[in-house]
């Protein structure tokens, strides 16, 4: 036995000695050189130390070097993938025999390290030797499947620092250019069983990021077991925090509370460089949301947050699932109240110091013949639920609603369930088919015992319609552009007002004389209405009309006619009639002679004039004619003008008119 004790020591006095004098042995330069070669054999890269370099090995194990520097690929940027000023690696040798690594320095003073990648794709981290495409052996794991085994017994890290770094990512295939500087970081760990921290900054967009990594002990990450961590990102326009637990690496299993805020999401997107242009000057000002994070695998969850952005208040669920063929998302959210205006074009909320109108849509532009990208909705499953107890849209005040959305391999479900608008309820459903190239749209959708002249005030500042409304409309389409869907428009639909006035126009004077029709004046005019109703076809996106009526005590209305989509025309004609009797409303047809109005024309220029010579195409009172006739020879000058206004612009309507009238009553034609 005390042979052996003997043996043991002259060994190891043996190889302390050569460890002693392997310096002197071998030149350090000799050390470098192999060093650089061996680098260059591995990596088919130039590495070169163009400072000092020594070494040491008892009773530390330690490298110094400066002016460091590592060769780019070819076709790279800039010349190097990463230079150093100086590299100072310290490591105690002796208790590498019991496998406790102690290191004591650790130290990369002004790094700069280019990362790239090409135009095709490859990223200069990458290496071309045989060697470097070698395959690397399989990890070794622990016994329960967890972290890999270092095969070391403890850990402990002195001055452990990287100093004013600088890392610069460019991608030449996606166009990105990412550059961080005055990178500084710090790791402290005293045993694998202690904590462990990890502490720096950096710079990016001129503006300085702080980052704070803790975790209870390291030697539970590499033993898969459960243990504490809190991850900090601070910086002016975003503060990240999450505090929790990780469970396990492999796999990835952890859950704790995080909160995110945003001083002002405006200031956010331009320090990120993706300014938000053409918006109002209000809205997108704090951001702040909490609640519990959790990850399991492929699975990822944030519930129980609470939502605050700007004005917007609200609470909900998510989750999303990264382990089928595309990412399935689900979640709910529930809102105070919604006020879109702060995030519509400056032009749309009128905010903008320099708001323009919008400009009109002229009907030459017709329809979008550019292809709908449908890819968006392939790319996921989701099953969204909204609630909102108000929303504010421009003027527009809509009451408590409910969305519910269900998207599932590229058909979209929306169902609208409750909707709360201006005294009245809504609910619609729309279906969105995308299995196929040609898109496939279907909609329903009921509003019912609507208030109209606070939503048509509110919609469009028209004041003149008061009543309660209802409108129904059932549509399908089908196409590949926006161009092809109007066109392939098909569906039904109905409106019907109730109990109601129009203002600005009296029908019922107007049907009475024709010298007032168009150019009445003095005492406003309004006429009351007990019913305006009809029901409504298209088909290959031309709607047609035939049963529109408006009931009134004094005047029955009649319309027909057709609006035709695609080219954004309207061709339609209205048609008042007058009656005997306010009893009800059916009284019997009086003796004077209604004048309908055409309106006709492009969306953008819509005209409108009497239809004179259908006066007397449908008249079926001669005795009312002939009165028409002789009113316009000798009781002023009221139809005269209206006649000679109407001739200046259309001849062929009054001379019709005339001949007409001369058919009719047996005279001479005029």
């Amino acid at each position: 036995m005390k042979k052996i004790v003997i043996a043991v020591i002259v060994i190891l006095v043996v190889i302390v000695g050569l460890v002693v004098a392997l310096p002197f042995i071998v030149p350090t330069d000799r050390i470098k050189q192999e060093l650089i070669l061996a680098t260059n054999e591995a990596t088919g890269r130039e590495l070169a130390i163009d400072g000092d370099f020594s070494l040491s090995i008892f009773p530390t194990l330690g490298v110094t070097a400066t002016s460091v520097s590592f060769s780019n690929a070819e076709g790279a940027a800039d010349p190097n993938m990463a230079s150093i000023d100086s590299l100072t690696v310290k490591l105690d040798l002796l208790p590498l025999i019991t496998g406790n690594v102690q290191v004591d320095e650790f130290v990369l003073t002004n790094p700069v390290i280019n990362l790239e990648v090409d135009k095709n794709g490859k990223g200069n981290w990458e290496f071309d030797t045989a060697k470097a495409e070698a395959p690397k052996p399989a990890e070794t794991s622990s016994d329960d499947g967890g972290a890999p085994d270092l095969g070391i017994s403890g850990l402990n890290l002195g001055d452990v620092r990287i100093v004013d770094g600088v890392v610069n990512f460019i991608d030449q295939k996606g166009g990105t250019n990412i550059n961080l500087s005055e990178i500084n970081l710090a790791i402290e760990l005293l045993g694998l069983d202690q904590p462990f921290e990890a502490k720096g900054s950096a710079v990016w967009n001129s503006e300085k990021t702080e980052l704070d990594v803790k975790v209870g002990a390291l030697q539970s990450i590499l033993d898969n077991i459960e243990t504490t961590t809190m991850v900090n990102l601070a910086s002016k326009n975003i503060n990240l925090n999450f505090d929790g637990q990780i469970k396990s690496t492999k796999p990835l299993n952890l859950g704790g509370t995080t909160t995110l805020d945003i001083p002002s999401v405006r200031e956010l997107a331009a320090w990120t460089g993706t300014p938000l242009e053409g918006v109002s000057d209000t809205g997108f000002g704090p951001l702040k949301i909490n609640g519990k994070l959790g990850v399991d695998d492929t699975k990822y969850s944030f519930s129980e947050a609470s939502i605050s952005f700007d004005e917007i208040v609200g609470a909900g669920d998510f989750s999303i699932d990264l382990g089928g063929k595309v990412p399935n998302i689900v979640g709910k959210l529930a809102l105070e109240t919604l006020d879109i205006n702060p995030y519509l074009p400056a032009e749309q909320n009128g905010t903008s110091k320099a708001a323009a109108a919008p400009a009109q849509k002229t009907s030459t532009e017709k329809w979008d013949t550019t292809p709908i990208d449908l890819s968006a909705l392939k790319s996921v499953n989701a099953k969204f639920d909204l609630s909102v107890q108000e929303i504010l849209f421009q003027k527009i005040k809509i009451g408590a609603s409910a969305v519910a959305t269900n998207l599932k391999d590229g058909i979209l479900d929306l169902a609208l369930t409750e909707m709360n608008l201006y005294d009245g309820t809504g609910r619609a459903t729309v279906r969105v088919n995308a299995q196929q190239p040609t898109l496939k749209i279907t909609n329903a959708m009921t509003i019912e015992n609507i208030q109209l002249n606070p939503l048509l005030t509110d919609a469009a500042d028209f004041e003149k319609l008061e009543g309660k409304g209802m409108f129904q409309t059932d549509l399908s389409t089908s196409g590949k552009s926006q161009a092809d869907m109007v066109s392939a428009l098909n569906g039904t639909g109905q409106i019907l007002f109730e109990d109601g006035s129009i203002s600005g126009v009296n029908l019922a004077a107007m049907a009475r004389n024709i010298s007032t029709a168009f150019t009445s004046k003095g005492e406003e005019q309004k006429t009351d209405f007990a019913e305006i109703s009809g029901t409504y076809q298209i088909a290959n996106g031309i709607l047609a009309n035939n049963d529109l009526k408006m009931l009134n005590p004094f005047i029955r209305l009649t319309g027909s006619g057709t609006v035709e989509l695609p080219p954004q025309t309207v061709n339609y004609r209205i048609e008042p009639k007058l009656v005997a009797t306010t009893e009800g409303q059916g009284g019997g047809e009086a003796t004077g002679v209604a004048v309908p109005i055409l309106v006709t024309g492009s969306w953008d220029n819509l005209k409108y004039a009497p239809d004179l010579a259908g006066v007397l195409k449908n008249a079926t009172n001669p005795e009312g004619v002939k009165k028409l006739i002789e009113g316009a020879k000798g009781s002023g000058d009221g139809v005269k003008d209206t006649l000679k206004g109407v001739k200046e612009k259309d001849p062929a309507a009054v001379k019709n008119l005339l001949d007409a009238a001369g058919g009719l009553l047996g005279g001479k034609k005029n």
